[in-house]
């Protein structure tokens, strides 16, 4: 089953400070729920996994990704992944187009995903309209655990204080220290995505759609 899903999010940082925290895949990729990054490729490429929880069904993804195409100047990127389901009820393998563009003082980024699913896990892919507001609320995290992860890194370091007297104070020709590096963030543990939920919030995002479009309005989100 083919599927090609359109969705946006926004950031509330500066364009380069997105592209830049995007780009490095060991960063930005635990901001994804339910996702764990593993080893690098040889090839460039990382290991993955992903869970998903579904009521109390429980679907875990093992399979790589890889940056296919990168453009500073425009901020664009192609990101490639493919995965297994681990007890072998199918499996899904997308075409991420991502591009980061300045919007009014916050960051816009775009994404255009084909995604094709086979086995079982097509059938949880049945209905797209469901599916592309299911990957919007993905996003919509996404995009909130990046911009805590670019906020922290614009943050002082809590030790960066400088004391009011120094050794540099009392002899200028001293060697100046260098200044206090912020630690990085611990890495979070891997949740499991409770897709039942977000499907929920999806499917009343839906109806809502459906009947602003009925009486030709659009409902706030």
């Amino acid at each position: 089953m083919a599927i090609t899903i359109r969705s946006s999010f926004t950031v509330d940082a500066q364009p380069a400070d997105v592209w830049k925290t995007m780009i490095d895949i060991e960063r930005s990729a635990p901001c994804f729920p339910g996702a764990e990054l593993k080893e690098q490729q040889p090839d460039g490429s990382y290991k993955g996994g992903f869970t998903v929880k579904l009521g109390p069904l429980t679907l875990k993804f093992a399979g790589k990704f890889k940056i296919a195409e990168q453009n500073d100047a425009n901020r664009t990127v192609v990101v490639s992944a493919s995965g297994t389901d681990t007890k072998g009820r199918g499996g899904a393998d997308a075409q991420i187009n991502a591009t980061v563009t300045e919007d009014g003082g916050k960051t816009k980024v775009d994404v255009v995903s084909d995604v094709n699913l086979s086995g079982t896990v097509a059938q949880y892919g049945r209905g797209a309209g469901m599916i592309e507001a299911l990957s919007q609320q993905l996003l919509n995290q996404f995009a909130k655990n990046l911009t805590a992860l670019i906020e922290s890194d614009a943050a002082p370091a809590p030790d960066a204080a400088t004391p009011a007297t120094s050794a540099t104070d009392a002899d200028p020709s001293a060697p100046q220290a260098a200044p206090a590096r912020r630690p990085p963030p611990a890495p979070a543990p891997v949740v499991p995505l409770d897709a039942g939920a977000l499907m929920r919030k999806a499917m009343w995002q839906s109806v809502r759609n459906f009947f602003a479009r009925l009486f030709g309005r659009k409902q706030p989100h």
